[in-house]
């Protein structure tokens, strides 16, 4: 008994010391953390992603040459005119009129050696930035949907640019150092020699109307179509596992997540996404709009096809780009634009087609020949419904139907379309009381 205390102190002063120990272990460990590599989630692009230049490309150049228009529609020629703008020097770039009479207009397109090119929507001039060196670093938040350029003084290496605006009637005018006038003659001046004279039509009070003489003939295509609503659902959404899924017809579909809705229309082909926290009244400056409009698209390759800018309504922060083949632009009765309507510092609104071509049906191919723009003019001028002083233009598209049997094929029909405020009208034979060729 007289070794317990003596055992019983030495076993309290060993535990003493383990836990000491132990506390001295734990507080200087440092475990052999793995390195755990960094991943990142899989991009999902539904197409090829673009420059702004893809989606700003002009649709129609006229020429002036002694006296007489000649002009072109022609994707490659409108290719041309982009390429040669790329790295022109734009000097002094600088207001001429904010109060611009169509009769002023009118005038400057038909002076000598000078050419128009006509975009089919107003364009920001900061678009234009990867385009054009501007000697301006402050450009004005500003829009343009024609440019007259006056290539008179080319021996000199000048040119003289103006730039239009249809929806503020504002005027600007600018010089180009042009190291390689030239070439500029040579490539795209000198061939519009060739092109087909286009006449004038003229409208009291109102900016003229500019239409090809000759009759036009132009293919009638059938394509096989790829439809990818799963991709957009996809991409739009931020937690797949949030979404969920309603069928609300036999053609309607809508997903949701709590904080934004998509709904699909197999009908239409189309999809409209929303995330109505975004809503928002506060104006955007055109430049800005324009960027974030074309980055979120753009962002998940969501110009599938040839789709260029042809509406904004700064208003309420809207841009359209309208579907083209081929140069020219397609209508239907179902949707044929995207559409984006931004928000507080992200997108409001998402309305497009969820479907893009794929290949064409080579035996389907069909050549048409359409009435002159002549021809129809005279047309509409003995209409009651149509007045030439409220359209915009009149312009050769494609018209797209759905093949009721196969829903992955559609027809596009070469048709005639007046447009007016933006909205196309496909010029029937019932319209234009009996003009036959191919407007069906």
């Amino acid at each position: 008994m007289k070794y317990i205390e003596p055992v019983k102190s030495v076993v309290l002063f060993l535990l003493v010391m383990l836990s000491v120990v132990l506390t001295f272990m734990i507080w200087t460990y440092t475990p052999d953390y793995k390195f755990i590599e960094k991943t990142e989630g899989k991009e999902i692009l539904i197409g090829p992603q673009k420059e702004m230049k893809d989606v700003i490309r002009p649709y129609k150049a006229i020429y002036r040459f002694d006296k007489e228009f000649t002009g072109t529609v022609s994707n490659s020629a409108m290719v041309d005119i982009m390429e040669a703008f790329q790295g022109w020097n734009i000097l002094d770039l600088m207001p001429v009129s904010n109060n611009l009479k169509a009769d002023s207009v009118n005038e400057m397109i038909r002076t000598n050696n000078s050419m128009t090119v006509f975009f089919p929507g107003e364009i920001p001039y900061s678009a234009f930035n990867t385009i054009f060196q501007f000697a301006d670093k402050e450009l004005p938040e500003t829009t343009f949907n024609r440019m007259i350029i006056d290539w008179s003084k080319y021996n000199n290496k000048e040119l003289q640019v103006f730039f239009l605006s249809g929806n503020n009637e504002l005027l600007m005018r600018s010089h180009v150092s042009l190291e390689n006038a030239n070439q500029f003659v040579r490539n795209i001046i000198e061939p519009a020699k060739t092109y087909s004279t286009f006449k004038e039509v003229e409208r009291d009070g109102f900016i003229s109307l500019y239409i090809a003489n000759d009759k036009i003939e132009s293919a009638k295509y059938t394509y096989f179509i790829e439809e990818k609503p799963e991709l957009f659902k996809d991409v739009l959404f931020t937690n797949l596992n949030n979404v969920v899924r309603t069928d609300e017809s036999a053609t309607t579909e809508k997903y949701h997540d709590g904080m934004s809705r998509m709904v699909i229309d197999s009908k239409a082909k189309s999809l409209t996404y929303v995330y109505p926290a975004a809503e928002s009244s506060v104006r955007i400056e055109p430049s800005k709009l324009f960027t974030d409009s074309f980055e979120f698209i753009n962002e998940h390759g969501g110009f599938t096809d040839d789709y260029r800018l042809v509406s904004s309504s700064i208003s309420n922060n809207q841009l359209d780009y309208q579907l083209y083949l081929h140069g020219l632009p397609i209508y239907s009765d179902a949707i044929n634009r995207i559409t984006t309507v931004w928000g507080d510092n992200r997108i409001f609104r998402y309305k497009r087609p969820y479907f893009s071509f794929e290949k064409d049906i080579s035996s389907e191919k069909e050549m048409k020949e359409l009435p002159s723009g002549s021809e129809i003019v005279e047309k509409i001028k003995k209409l009651n419904n149509i007045d030439l002083s409220d359209i915009d233009d009149i312009v050769v598209g494609f018209y797209l139907t759905h093949d009721r049997s196969q829903s992955t094929i559609v027809t596009l029909e070469p048709c005639w379309f007046v447009i007016r405020n933006g909205i196309s009208t496909k010029l029937t034979p019932d319209i234009l009381g009996g003009v036959k060729n191919g407007l069906e």
